[in-house]
């Protein structure tokens, strides 16, 4: 037969024993290939030089009919076939769904194409549903159902990074099985091997994966509510890589190649927004004066051609959906925006444009525009309420065609009327809550109908970026996109973020600009704490918005920022966290006992209340509740409460030999707001704030060897959620390595931690290569030359603090190893260097100087030394004891700057 006729089989002979061609001889090696067995279910391979790697296996593939699954196997009147759509080869499966009894909603017919590229270990699943007799009822799409051992090879666990929802969701690595649900995108390794899928956007469902503690796995798109098919056919696309050798990150950044939803070509054209917000230290209470205040700061401090935004944000509306200003702001948006176009910035502003106020006029006046609570009362949902918003928040529904001629006409406002160049768009969540959307869309259509309602009226000279947004559905619609938690000035409050911009390192660029959120540098961060933020945002290469008020900033926290912009965009290799998931197993809650792990298992006891007597080991707890371990107190029965509670678990330790273990440590998890903790009665720790992993270190002499123990924790809510609601670490990526320019890259390593760190990097491992096996070092932030280093980077970093290091592939030459311009070295000020052989000469332009004091690092061979430097403006030299040369200008220096340094052999003696 053919592989590529198509071949029609009848019902009949559908019930033999069916393959697709197969195929595998004309698969190019490094590329995929699906197959479907007799009962009709998946398979993916690679295709390796010598062998074939099985990485999906028998993986159903269905539809929801209202409540019936349909999978390919249920198919009648089936036909198959192979089309060869460019760069590519796909096989083919059409059929009609046999109407199961008892089910309503009538068949449909399901088209199934396995896309595989020629080329690339890379391919796609697109389902595409059309109707039949009746509009049949859909409630959503599986892609593949299968178990944990049919993923990926090997031996090793398989582990998932598993995204959250919407921008402040977080994202986890997790060990399957594992109950858990990963949305719009999922990336999986096991021993070595990356397999990874990503939905594409304007579909009618939401993406995910969810897994079960028994090992199962499911790749579907929910439609939320079930809808009638569409008389033209619905469909959805799931994108597939794969990554031999990598990481499930790995492949997520092979898989999130845009959609024809993505315009690729201009986000790859778009300039990375750099600038300052008001949020991150002003907050609610920003006011006209602190705008202009903060904007002369700017203008005085920050070059305008690597600094471009102003951003106002929450704090100045009358009510939500009144976007007009308020008395703080006495002289309105255009008066603003030209006082920020007249300092040389663009304009930017926020807005929640889902968000109305109860009291609002559009609230009032059009009652049908609100998302509404299930029947009967089908009362307007209220999302939130915020005084300083207008008291109760509720939400427009997208899919209404009132209110997308309402946002389109705000986001034109905002862009003509008042003349900003950048919106930001806030809480985009609330757009997919409510039980029904209007015209009976679903919430994901109903979400996107919003979205390109204000992309249509702001037009594509602003710039918009999307906060609080479910991921999927808004791609090819935002120019730029939070992809984390918020901020704050704290060391726990760039945790958050900073873990974020690693795991969803893979949408930047492909899918939207990510912003990482604001780098903020103002104590109580130490100075080596406001460096680790201002490293990895300036390392990503994201959006890059100030926000403390920078008027107040102390003077040394300055240059941390000016160093960071602008954003090295234009880099060789696209920035990469290293190790995000082989980094050090999550463990809570246990002790570490020496090299062993005790894990506290349960039961945990509950009860509301104080009483010292809870710490005790002796304390009966037999009649207390019994409490879920991660859990909120609100989620397991204690709705509303807030105050004191006490939690206690026992455990056995074993008893003690002749030499007690150097240390013991327990990892507690994460409490919901403050925590007192206890061993047998000795308090080991407090903690306050929410999103901080405890850790505490327990006396050996507190612990019942051979015997029973007590872990007893009190915790303090003070509003909101409350408990022990979090057992993992979530510690943020510890590498991140970026090449500037070829052969000189940035390395930075970070220090998560309250002890030093000692690291020992194999430069191999991180995927520098060079022609030889040394390279020069150079200190980003101490700004000097370190000894050059071998196969191995050996280094102690002291806790909460960086080591951004500059490696360059040592040459036989003197050569340029670092400057004092910018985190990213190679990327933005040395350009055209060139050795001149014949005159000894090195010679180089220095481009995109902001006006700080800067000086170059040289590093030389042994036999040379510099003897005088020639520059467009009069520089000066200086000889270190390590044998490297520094370059030095004076402050002021903005032009471009030519410059050639000779040198010499050394005089013999």
């Amino acid at each position: 037969m053919d592989r590529r006729t198509f071949v029609l089989l009848t019902g009949a002979a559908s019930a033999a024993l069916w393959r697709f061609p197969h195929t595998r001889a004309l698969r190019a090696a490094g590329s995929l290939r699906f197959d479907l067995d007799d009962q009709r279910r998946l398979a993916l391979w690679y295709n390796a030089p010598d062998r074939s790697i099985p990485l999906l296996r028998n993986a159903a593939v269905g539809v929801w009919i209202g409540d019936t699954l349909a999978t390919l196997a249920d198919l009648e009147d089936v036909s198959v076939g192979n089309r060869r759509p460019p760069g590519g080869e796909s096989l083919v499966i059409r059929g009609r769904t046999p109407p199961p009894a008892g089910n309503t909603s009538g068949s449909v017919w399901i088209e199934a194409e396995f896309l595989a590229s020629d080329s690339e270990a890379r391919g796609a699943v697109t389902i595409t549903i059309y109707p039949d007799r009746v509009l049949a009822t859909i409630r959503g799409i599986r892609f593949f159902a299968t178990s944990e051992p049919e993923v990926l090879p090997g031996d090793g666990a398989l582990v998932a990074l598993v995204s959250g929802y919407q921008s402040w969701s977080a994202c986890h690595i997790t060990a399957l099985p594992a109950d858990a649900t990963s949305y719009g995108a999922i990336g999986l390794t096991r021993a070595g091997h990356g397999l990874a899928a990503v939905w594409d956007p304007g579909e009618a469902g939401e993406g995910k994966v969810i897994f079960g503690p028994d090992g199962s796995l499911a790749a579907v798109s929910e439609w939320s509510p079930a809808r009638p098919v569409r008389p033209d056919g619905d469909g959805a696309t799931l994108h597939l890589a794969y990554v031999p050798g990598g990481d499930g990150l790995a492949a997520l950044s092979a898989a999130a190649t845009p959609s024809s939803s993505v315009d690729r070509e201009r986000v790859a054209a778009l300039a990375v927004p750099t600038g300052w917000c008001s949020w991150y230290e002003l907050g609610a209470d920003v006011s006209e004066a602190d705008m202009l205040a903060n904007i002369d700061f700017c203008a005085a401090h920050f070059d305008r051609r690597f600094f471009r935004y102003i951003q106002l944000d929450d704090g100045y509306q009358r009510v939500a959906g009144d976007w007009d200003t308020n008395a703080k702001f006495p002289h309105g948006h255009r008066w603003l925006t030209d006082r920020i176009h007249g300092a040389g910035f663009h304009a930017g502003l926020w807005i929640a444009p889902f968000a109305v106020a109860e009291r609002s006029d559009v609230a009032r006046a059009n009652a049908a525009w609100l998302l509404k609570g299930p029947p009967p009362e089908g009362a307007p949902l209220v999302m939130d309420t915020r005084e300083p918003w207008g008291g109760r928040i509720l939400a427009l529904d997208g899919a209404h065609p009132g209110v997308q001629q309402w946002l389109y006409d705000l986001a034109r406002r905002v862009v003509r009327e008042w003349g900003y160049d950048y919106l930001k768009i806030d809480f985009l969540e609330w757009a997919t809550a409510g039980v029904t959307h209007y015209g009976g869309l679903t919430r994901a259509e109903a979400y996107r109908s919003g979205l390109a309602a204000l992309r249509e009226g702001l037009g594509t000279e602003a710039f918009l970026l999307g906060c609080g947004a479910p991921l999927q559905h808004a791609a090819g619609l935002v120019d730029g996109m939070r992809i984390g938690d918020d901020v704050d000035a704290s060391w726990n409050g760039i945790q958050s973020p900073a873990r974020a911009a690693a795991l969803r390192s893979f949408y930047h660029r492909s899918v939207w600009l990510n912003d990482p959120d604001c780098l903020v540098v103002r104590p109580p961060l130490t100075l080596d704490e406001a460096r680790v933020w201002a490293s990895v945002v300036a390392v990503s290469g994201g959006m890059n918005i100030f926000s403390d008020n920078l008027p107040k900033l102390p003077a040394e926290r300055l240059p941390l920022l000016q160093k960071t912009i602008p954003v090295a965009a234009q880099t060789v290799s696209v920035p990469r966290p290293i190790g995000t998931q082989s980094d050090e197993p999550e463990i809570a809650p246990a002790l570490t006992v020496g090299d062993s792990v005790v894990r506290l298992r349960g039961p945990w006891r509950f009860r509301t209340g104080d009483d010292d007597r809870y710490a005790s080991r002796d304390f009966d707890d037999d009649a207390w509740e019994t409490m879920v371990v991660p859990s909120t107190w609100e989620q397991a029965g204690h709705p509303d409460y807030d105050g004191s509670a006490w939690y206690r678990t026992r455990f056995m330790l074993p008893a003690a030999s002749d030499t007690r273990p150097p240390s013991v440590r327990l990892d507690l998890g994460k409490v919901d707001d403050l925590d007192e903790t206890f061993v047998n009665g000795v308090r080991i720790g407090a903690t306050s704030g929410w999103r901080t992993h405890r850790r505490y270190n327990v006396p050996t002499a507190a612990l019942n060897w051979g015997g029973e123990n007590v872990v007893a924790v009190h915790v303090t809510d003070t509003g909101g959620a409350g408990g022990l609601w979090s057992v993992t670490r979530d510690r943020p990526a510890s590498t991140w390595i970026v090449e500037g320019s070829p052969h000189w890259w940035t390395l930075a390593l970070l220090n998560w931690d309250d002890e030093p760190r000692t690291v020992a990097q194999n430069i191999a491992a991180l995927g520098i290569t060079a022609g030889g096996q040394r390279f020069a070092a150079y200190d980003v932030w101490a700004e000097r030359p370190l000894a050059d280093v071998q196969q191995t980077l050996a280094a102690t970093i002291a806790p909460h603090s960086t080591l951004t290091v500059a490696l360059r592939s040592a040459a036989a030459r003197p050569q340029v190893i670092g400057t004092t311009r910018h985190v990213v070295q190679g990327a933005i000020d040395i350009k055209e260097e060139r050795w001149d052989a014949t005159t000894r000469s090195l010679h180089a332009t220095s481009t995109d100087l902001d006006g700080r004091p800067y000086a170059v690092t040289i590093a030389l061979p042994r036999g040379l030394r510099a003897r005088s430097c020639k520059a467009d403006i009069a520089c000066s030299l200086k000889r270190l004891e390590s044998g490297h040369a520094v370059l030095e200008w004076p402050a002021g220096t903005t032009s471009d700057v030519g410059w050639s340094v000779t040198f010499a052999a050394p005089a013999r003696r």
